[in-house]
């Protein structure tokens, strides 16, 4: 097959792909389906305010869902864990298991067996931290929950933990609540609930919430030879167009920044590496080791903050405490670590995926950033002036 026959069979698949995009998009809309709780109160982030205690009550025999052990059952059965008695289970957030730390959740039947979760949206381990869980329940099930199923890095679990699952949300929690979804389905409000939670999730992992398009996009890939060699040039150049795409939102911030007279450190690549970023800097927090802008936390432009961050060593100025009080009069949310003295997650666009892409195209992306390094700026510019 030739370029020509590949640009050809490119262009058709683009083409089904816009036509299937547009149907469900309008049967979505019809059907209410962009209506999610979750977004419209922006909690779908939180760890301990939403993500465990949604699962608490699910795997809850005792839950207000009203369908007993079964729920439990299924989550047994996806994750092939044996000898546990669902019906006479017990569930638990936040237990405090003393100077060891505290369990995010754990299910204990009536013969006193354990299951452990730990639930990592975001945040990461501490030191040594599944080490002391597995010491406070030598022979319960760890369950080490992640977005994507990621390996817990090496200083949480200095040495092999022999009951640690590594679970995911994408895959392992996503079956398993389409599972309970089907045993819901004889009650709207608890079937509807899951089925936003089945949103959010696959949302936070970047996948597509429409099963009937995925399958339709597969058969058209699978249909001959050419379409899937299509396919594959496509797939093939999706980091070539995301690099075309983020070196449009540099071109468009530029006028943005010259404008604001701050001094330009460094700016996205496009490479999708972990801590690529916007940084700015001032003559005044220059002097101060200091500079502003925001950075992912995680490969894949996911996990960006924003904020106030140190050029070189932390000089403890007086400059320092200026910028810490001055941003938390600017912005609602706050927290620091070691490098940066003013760094909340950026909740608004915190991972971004295709949207966020098509938003940069579109023109409409570039504004909210401007807004953000404007309120950066602003702080930037507030700090060490005189005060009459």
């Amino acid at each position: 097959m030739n370029g020509t026959d590949l640009k050809s069979y490119g262009s058709h698949l683009l083409a089904l792909a816009r036509n299937i995009r547009h149907y469900e998009t309008a049967l979505t809309e019809a059907r209410g389906e962009r209506f999610n709780i979750f977004d419209i109160l922006q909690v779908g982030h939180y760890e301990v305010r939403t993500h465990s205690p949604i699962l608490a009550e699910l795997l809850n025999p005792h839950g207000s869902h009203g369908q007993g052990a079964v729920f439990l059952k299924h989550f047994l059965a996806v994750l092939d864990i044996a000898d546990f008695d669902a019906e006479s289970a017990r569930v638990a957030t936040e237990v405090s298991i003393g100077s060891l730390g505290r369990i995010d959740i754990e299910i204990t039947d009536g013969s006193h067996r354990r299951i452990v979760i730990e639930n990592k949206i975001y945040a990461g381990l501490q030191d040594e931290q599944l080490q002391r869980y597995h010491q406070y329940a030598p022979k319960a099930t760890l369950l080490y929950l992640t977005l994507y199923g990621d390996s817990p890095p090496a200083a949480a679990c200095k040495s092999v933990v022999p009951t640690l699952m590594v679970v995911s949300y994408r895959n392992d929690i996503v079956r398993w609540l389409e599972c309970c979804r089907k045993e819901a389905a004889n009650t709207p409000g608890v079937r509807e609930t899951i089925t936003q939670y089945i949103h959010l999730i696959k949302a936070l992992t970047q996948q597509n919430t429409s099963t009937r398009m995925n399958q339709e996009l597969v058969e058209a890939v699978l249909k001959d030879t050419s379409n899937y060699l299509a396919y594959a040039s496509l797939r093939n150049a999706n980091w070539e167009i995301r690099k075309t795409i983020i070196a449009k939102l540099n071109a468009q911030l530029d006028p943005h920044i010259r404008e604001l007279g701050v001094e330009a450190l460094t700016t996205l690549t496009g490479q999708g590496e972990k801590y690529e970023g916007y940084f700015f800097t001032t003559p005044h927090l220059k002097a101060n080791n200091l500079r502003f802008g925001i950075e992912c936390q995680a490969s894949d432009y996911r996990d960006f903050c924003f904020g106030f961050a140190y050029i070189g060593p932390d000089l403890d100025s007086t400059l320092k405490a200026e910028v810490v009080q001055k941003f938390k009069a600017q912005f609602t949310e706050f927290d620091s670590s070691n490098w940066w003295p003013a760094c909340p997650w950026w909740n608004q666009h915190r991972n971004w995926n295709d949207e966020t892409m098509a938003g940069i195209l579109s023109g409409e992306f570039v504004q909210d950033l401007k807004v953000l390094i404007g309120k950066l700026a602003e702080v930037a510019a507030d700090c060490g002036r005189p005060h009459h």
